[in-house]
């Protein structure tokens, strides 16, 4: 079955491979310690900084609500931007830790408009922190976080950024987009295998939970306990050395190629390939280069479409959300990424289309060729 939707995506076999291996013990073994470091140095190079990275056992969605567990106290003020599914559920995290969210709602099919948001925090920015999602997989839209984020930092209000779905793929400068806590994912555009959450984090966030009321209300969730140990144990829990090594090397194949320009140009040649063929992009603008969300055709759903490529051996997928049904999604993403993956790919659209009975104005296969050749 060939992968090719929105994450998890496919890995690649050597990487593979490696998680397979058993080499050492990494709660006894110093010399884990050192491939670790190393490991979460390279997570620091891929956002373009020398902050501290960690690794977290948990998908990545452990590393969102960890974050909040970390800044967030009873009664503080959380500015939570929502243009998307992902970006609301924040909001449920603040409340967990007794916080006051504000939601900021935006077109969900548009990126942020950085005067309307402007415009509002003149009027109101007191806050102590807020949250946005850098790449939302549901609509295909990637935010500007380096214009949004410097703003917010200007009124002294800490930043906190999902790039689970962006990390890797789209350009991301930790420093220069004013960041402080950046949370990714192994099993997106890294293409690791799922399991790890990626947290990067700037002075600012530690010096705001050093300086907390009470202590952070978790062990398993508390960034203290990944750069600020002092009982003798490198890491909070037993890290899972197979998922770490994995990781390792999928994060040097990645170094080996332009990440960011190969994905950009996969998503541009998709994108065009589908407006060409008649198709509506769910985003209007800021569309991704990780992965692409098209409007299902009047009359059909996206399971319709789904179900037939299956049957053809190729998994992609629905949206989420109150556009779970209306849209399909491509994942030009990570080891998903080959020529010879779109190609079969849009040679099966083109049959699917012709047996749903959906009229397109050319051949999507053809199409991919010649601009392939470009």
């Amino acid at each position: 079955m060939k992968i090719l939707c929105a994450g998890p995506t496919s890995i690649d076999e050597e990487v593979m491979e490696l998680m397979g291996k058993s080499l050492t013990n990494p709660d006894i073994d110093p010399e884990y310690e050192k491939i670790h470091r190393r490991v979460e140095r390279k997570i620091s190079k891929l956002l373009k900084t020398e902050a501290t990275s960690f690794i977290m056992l948990g998908e990545g969605m452990i590393g969102l609500e960890a974050a909040i567990c970390n800044l967030v106290e009873a009664g503080d003020r959380v500015l939570v931007l929502n243009n998307g599914v992902f970006g609301a559920g924040f909001a449920d995290f603040v409340k967990f830790y007794d916080g006051v969210p504000q939601i900021y709602e935006d077109d969900f099919r548009r990126g942020f408009n950085i005067e309307k948001l402007k415009e509002f925090l003149a009027k109101d920015h007191d806050f102590k922190v807020a949250t946005m999602v850098h790449c939302e997989t549901p609509s295909g839209i990637t935010n500007d976080v380096k214009s949004i984020c410097n703003l917010l930092h200007s009124y002294g209000i800490l930043t906190v950024v999902d790039t689970v779905s962006g990390m890797g793929g789209e350009d991301f400068d930790f420093d220069d987009y004013k960041v402080d806590i950046a949370l990714g994912g192994s099993q997106k555009c890294i293409s690791a295998p799922t399991g790890l959450t990626l947290v990067t984090i700037s002075e600012d966030a530690k010096k705001a939970i050093a300086n907390r009321k009470k202590p952070v209300p978790s062990y398993y969730m508390n960034f203290l306990n990944y750069y600020d140990y002092s009982d003798g144990f490198a890491f909070p829990y037993t890290m899972n050395e197979n998922l770490t090594y994995a990781l390792d090397l999928a994060l040097d194949k990645l170094f080996e190629k332009d990440s960011i320009a190969l994905h950009k140009k996969y998503a541009e040649v998709t994108r065009k390939i589908f407006e060409d063929a008649g198709f509506e992009l769910y985003a209007k603008d800021s569309r991704s280069n990780t992965l692409t969300a098209v409007m299902v055709p009047e009359g059909f759903i996206a399971e319709d479409i789904l179900e037939a490529l299956r049957k053809k051996g190729i998994l992609i997928s629905k949206g989420a959300g109150d556009i779970f049904e209306k849209v399909f999604r491509i994942g030009h993403m990570g080891n998903n990424i080959s020529y010879e993956n779109f190609l079969e790919l849009f040679e099966k659209l083109d049959e699917v289309f012709k047996e749903l009975g959906i009229k397109t104005k050319i051949s999507l296969k053809k199409e991919f060729e010649e601009l392939m050749k470009k």
